[in-house]
């Protein structure tokens, strides 16, 4: 996979950028790119997935989805494996309180109280990011990732990673769901 990534040592303010680029981080044997997917982008997704509309609509407004890459920044074999749980990562909208994202388990949950069609729904549990996941040297993967804020909010994302036993953490500042 080749991506262009950028060392940070401390918060990233990304509202400016955010249309445009992708947040990009590679450190402490992290390395991620978070992009924000547009409403039209999810409800043609989630159409294209047997979704039905109303369904299709609830993830465009409510989901906040993001498309992410996620893996290990290191390339040589002897290096240190990297942990993330995205269940220990923290939404915090603007002026409001952290709060945890939403991770598969949560939409199988909202799936079923909905009465989505299974095979729609098990093509979004897949669709999703991993809630954990421990990347070798040079492995990664991909999913979107969902911050169950309404369209347009403007958040701050921190994040939570283990390489070799040893917690890193970083912040991601002007986040927005898309409009």
């Amino acid at each position: 996979m080749a991506m262009a990534l950028t060392c940070i040592a401390g918060p990233i303010n990304s509202a400016a950028a955010q249309a445009a680029e992708p947040v990009r981080i590679e450190r402490d044997g992290l390395k991620l790119e978070l992009a924000s997917m547009d409403r039209d982008q999810v409800r043609a997704f989630f159409l294209a997935r047997g979704f039905p509309p109303k369904d299709a609509e609830h993830v465009a407004q409510t989901a906040c989805l993001y498309r992410s890459a996620i893996g290990s920044a290191f390339t040589l074999p002897q290096a240190p494996s990297v942990s993330v749980a995205l269940s220990d990562w923290q939404v915090t909208p603007a002026g409001g309180k952290p709060q945890a994202t939403k991770v598969r388990e949560h939409w199988e949950g909202a799936w079923k109280e909905r009465e989505v069609p299974q095979d729609a729904a098990t093509a979004f549990y897949w669709s999703l990011f991993p809630t954990e996941q421990t990347f070798a040297p040079t492995d990664y993967n991909w999913g979107f990732l969902t911050f169950g804020l309404a369209s347009g909010t403007l958040f701050d994302l921190a994040i939570f990673w283990r390489t070799d036993g040893t917690e890193h953490t970083a912040k991601i500042e002007g986040l927005q769901c898309a409009q």
